[in-house]
């Protein structure tokens, strides 16, 4: 599923962003087979299949923000807020995290998969907010822009959300 919701991600986030602008807080558009796409005055862009979402946000230092410039030492995350759609096994779900970073050179600074390990689920109520956060320092530098991406997938289905920003680095 890992491959797959990165295709999906990329693929998704590429025409999402060549697809539209906008001078609102939050655009939702529809693309191809996507269910849903928003993009964020922060640049947030994300993209659902088969789960839905009621908000998707960028925070800084625990605030919702509109910019993506952020600073060493500054914890980020992207938040999924109203999570609809995991596939539940025996009364438990099984959400997947995985937080993403490139460089300006799309080459992988950070990586962290499957955060969320568990051979006995979660409870539904549990997973309907999910937040992929990362704390600004080594290996990413002052100066240089970065991306970050946070996959939210069903283990029992292939379907996803997927966030992305792009961080600049004061």
């Amino acid at each position: 599923m890992k491959n797959q919701t990165l295709t999906f991600a990329t693929i998704l986030l590429a025409m999402l962003a060549s697809s539209c602008t906008s001078d609102s807080k939050e655009q939702s558009v529809n693309i191809g087979f996507a269910k849903g796409a928003k993009i964020s005055s922060s640049g947030l862009k994300t993209v659902n299949d088969g789960l839905a979402f009621k908000e998707s946000y960028f925070i800084a230092d625990g605030v919702k923000t509109e910019s993506n410039e952020v600073q060493i030492g500054q914890k980020v995350a992207i938040v999924f807020d109203g999570i609809e759609g995991f596939k539940e096994k025996n009364g438990k779900v099984f959400p997947a995290l995985s937080i993403l970073v490139l460089d300006a050179k799309n080459q992988v600074v950070v990586t962290y998969d499957d955060l969320l390990k568990s051979e006995t689920g979660y409870d539904i109520k549990d997973a309907t907010m999910l937040t992929g956060s990362l704390t600004i320092g080594e290996p990413l530098k002052q100066g240089e822009t970065y991306t970050l991406t946070v996959t939210v997938g069903d283990k029992e289905s292939d379907s996803g959300i997927v966030g992305n920003i792009t961080l600049k680095v004061k």
